[in-house]
C-alpha cells in the first residue's frame, strides 16, 4: 500500500542511514587526528606541558648552549609569537629531546 512518495522517502532514508553508517565506520578506522602532521610549534607546546615550563623558558633553556644574547632570545621569542618562527637553537633543542617527549605519548593538545 505504498504510494510513490512513501517509497521515495523510504529509499532516501535508507540511503541517508547507510551514508551515516559509512562515515562512522571511516572515522573509527581512520581518525582525523592521524592525518594532521606534527609541527615544531606542537613539539614546543608539548615539551612545555611535560616539563611544566613555559615556551618562553624553553627558548631560554635552548639558548643556554648557544652564543645567543638575552636580547636576541627576546627578539626571537617575539618573532615566534607573531609568526610561529622558531630559531635554529630552539629547533636543535627540540630535536635533541624529541624522542624523550614522544615516548610519553601525550597528544599535542
Amino acid at each position: 500500500m505504498f504510494t510513490t512518495i512513501d517509497f521515495q522517502l523510504e529509499t532516501v532514508l535508507v540511503l541517508v542511514v547507510a551514508g551515516l553508517l559509512f562515515q562512522l565506520f571511516m572515522r573509527r578506522h581512520h581518525p582525523m587526528s592521524d592525518t594532521r602532521t606534527v609541527s615544531t610549534e606542537d613539539d614546543l607546546y608539548k615539551m612545555a606541558r611535560i616539563t611544566g615550563a613555559s615556551e618562553y623558558e624553553i627558548f631560554h633553556a635552548s639558548a643556554a648552549d648557544w652564543p645567543v644574547s638575552e636580547a636576541v632570545v627576546e627578539k626571537h621569542f617575539k618573532d615566534y609569537l607573531m609568526h610561529q618562527a622558531t630559531p635554529c637553537y630552539v629547533n636543535a633543542f627540540l630535536r635533541k629531546h624529541k624522542q624523550q617527549v614522544d615516548d610519553l605519548k601525550l597528544p599535542p593538545f
